[in-house]
């Protein structure tokens, strides 16, 4: 009996052990890439002579807030903020605070006014802003250090973390979505299908990222847009004033946008009134799907890697009442296919 009892407390204690092997292993992995970027960070902002600075949420590649963006902001702030470099940094319930009072979001803040008028509220010389992007078993950081009188970046770097349990479970909780401005409209967030993992509900449409694939330094990444309205017409292209589609892998590798000539026409920059825009664009009859490739490359790139995000932006022209409409879609953690 006391044989027993002395192999299961054993083996209770060897269990016990190795799970907590496993779990600082993780711990330490993560903390030492937090103190390696705020490290080389607070080296870059004392050396701008920047004496007051503000942390804040860090977003996905379209803008959202998640529970881990803001779980990484704060250690990022605690990490800066103990590192004696001669800069203060601002409490962020402070800065929260102020962002409520004068009707500022934290989505978005590297627009040049944006972190301007921030950096005059607050009274802060840099931002450190960040995107996280789910790829594989890890999660890739990047952080920049804005100055908030010239809005350009003072110190920019990346890292990996491993992908927890706990890390998911943050990265799926309390997602915020950036509001638009003006008679715009944007996507505040999406439904995800049940028929594909990787399929989104954004405004009138249902988006599918059906497969990309690597071939000889071209990447080409496949998307459906599906028609959900039942009597409206949608034409949709890409905005030339908000940037191009992005692609980067695990690896941080990043594929120029070359093009899509048959289905994402690019239209004069002049010509944004929906007069104009209907003469314009990827056509989307009612209850209709259609697929388009938008084709990447990096000729540079040596070995890409084999997870990849995807980021575009674009307007949709409704054909009822002729109106513009601003959307966003972005997909991570997609697996590519090599040829």
């Amino acid at each position: 009996m006391r044989n027993k009892f002395l192999k299961r407390f054993l083996y209770v204690c060897v269990l016990s052990a190795a799970f907590s092997l496993f779990y600082s292993k993780h711990i330490i992995a993560y903390e030492q890439e937090i103190n390696s970027l705020s490290t080389a960070m607070a080296e870059k902002i004392a050396a701008a002579g920047k004496k007051t600075i503000a942390v804040v949420d860090f977003t996905d590649l379209q803008g959202s807030v998640t529970e881990l963006g803001r779980f990484l902001a704060e250690e990022f702030s605690v990490a800066l903020a103990g590192m004696g470099k001669g800069f203060e940094v601002v409490d962020r319930t402070h800065l929260k605070s102020i962002l409520v009072e004068h009707k500022l979001s934290s989505t978005g803040i590297i627009d040049p006014q944006t972190a301007r008028k921030l950096g005059q509220i607050v009274g802060v010389d840099a931002l450190i802003t960040g995107t996280i992007t789910p790829f594989g078993d890890s999660i890739r950081i990047s952080v920049k250090v804005l100055d908030t009188t010239t809005a350009k970046v003072v110190s920019a770097s990346t890292a990996n973390i491993a992908k927890t349990k706990a890390i998911e479970e943050l990265l799926a909780s309390g997602i915020e979505s950036p509001q638009s401005s003006g008679q715009q409209v944007t996507a505040t967030g999406y439904v995800p299908s049940a028929s594909s993992p990787n399929s989104k509900k954004i405004g009138p449409l249902a988006i599918i990222m059906r497969k990309i694939i690597v071939s000889k330094g071209y990447v080409s990444v496949y998307i459906e847009f599906a028609n959900q309205s039942r009597d409206t017409e949608f034409r949709l292209a890409k905005d030339v004033g908000v940037g191009e589609p992005t692609l980067v892998d695990e690896k941080g590798n990043t594929f120029s946008f070359v093009n899509n000539l048959s289905s994402l026409p690019e239209y004069p920059a002049t010509l944004r009134t929906a007069e104009h825009f209907k003469d314009y664009g990827f056509t989307l009859p009612p209850q209709a799907a259609n697929e388009m490739t938008l084709t990447f490359k990096n000729q540079d790139v040596k070995e890409s890697g084999y997870y990849f995000a995807v980021s575009l932006k674009y307007k949709l022209w409704n054909s009822k009442d002729e109106s513009l409409s601003n959307y966003s879609v972005s997909f991570t953690d997609i697996k590519a296919q090599k040829n």
